[in-house]
């Protein structure tokens, strides 16, 4: 199986609903596309949107779940992303612009993308540069992670708005480090974190039923977009009716079971079901020292 190239990723993409001029937040499996090279899959997105457009996606890297994070892992503005090959092949970018957030960063390639990440720092909410995707009118696109990584990030853009962070347990148990704007080592511990994002599949049915879904075939990929204007209008509605609607029914889901004031019923239970790993795991930790 031969490669796909540029211009039939670019024609995907432009048959899809993708155009020039566009501000489109992505996130993509390129495994899920078939056989491209990240660089090639960049450049089809740059071409598409043109030189008015812009490529935003999400650069979030992994905090420590202890007491002192590691001190050799320090965010800077070339740290690896563990949102998948498009945000780190973005970075290498020249032009490319990194937000300033220890651990839910994003990156943009375009026109504004210093305008798009400004601002976004320690001291920031953690999904803050979608609000200025939905002044542009922007994009919200899933390209063949529609079930493996479901739903938009205006989803926790409104979970914010409605105050649902608030029902995170302890969300200072994570930490990482950082350099502030004097160049100093500091310690980043978030006073609030995203929520579980494993529901946001639930709110599909509502973008079609509001008639603004997308959907089409980038490559092998089932791809969907969304207005991110509209979609995060739909989702802040349901929210605000139904707070716990963002729970995702997995009952083995730490954030969901463990983590909500609102779910502290589910404590024992998430406890009893996972008691065999968390023994495993205090085990093989024991017998390491």
């Amino acid at each position: 199986m031969s490669d796909l190239n540029l211009a039939k990723l670019i024609k995907d993409l432009q048959y899809l609903g993708i155009g020039e001029g566009d501000t489109v937040v992505v996130r993509a499996s390129l495994k899920a596309i078939g056989r491209v090279r990240r660089e090639i899959f960049l450049d089809a997105l740059l071409q598409t949107v043109g030189p008015n457009g812009n490529i935003v996606s999400l650069a979030f890297t992994l905090p420590s779940f202890i007491k002192k994070a590691n001190p050799g892992l320090i965010f800077q503005r070339n740290s690896i992303s563990y949102a998948g090959a498009l945000p780190n092949e973005m970075l290498g970018r020249e032009g490319a612009v990194r937000s300033k957030h220890p651990i839910c960063s994003f990156v943009a390639i375009g026109p504004l993308a210093s305008w798009l990440m400004e601002g976004h720092g320690p001291q920031s909410r953690p999904y803050d540069p979608i609000k200025k995707v939905i002044q542009l009118r922007g994009k919200m696109l899933l390209i063949g992670c529609v079930e493996s990584s479901p739903g938009f990030t205006t989803a926790h853009l409104a979970e914010y708005d409605v105050g649902l962070q608030k029902r995170i347990i302890m969300p200072w148990l994570s930490s990482i480090w950082y350099f502030n704007e004097d160049g100093r080592r500091r310690l980043f511990r978030p006073r609030d974190s995203g929520l579980c994002s494993m529901s946001f599949s639930k709110f599909y049915k509502f973008h079609v039923e509001h008639g603004f879904l997308y959907s089409g075939h980038v490559g092998n990929a089932y791809s969907i977009w969304v207005p991110a204007e509209q979609a995060y209008g739909v989702e802040r509605a349901i929210l605000e009716r139904s707070p716990r609607f963002n729970v995702c029914g997995n009952p083995d889901c730490f954030t969901c079971n463990m983590q909500r004031w609102d779910r502290l019923h589910r404590i024992p239970i998430w406890l009893i079901r996972n008691s065999r790993r968390i023994m495993n795991r205090l085990f093989s930790r024991w017998v390491r020292r």
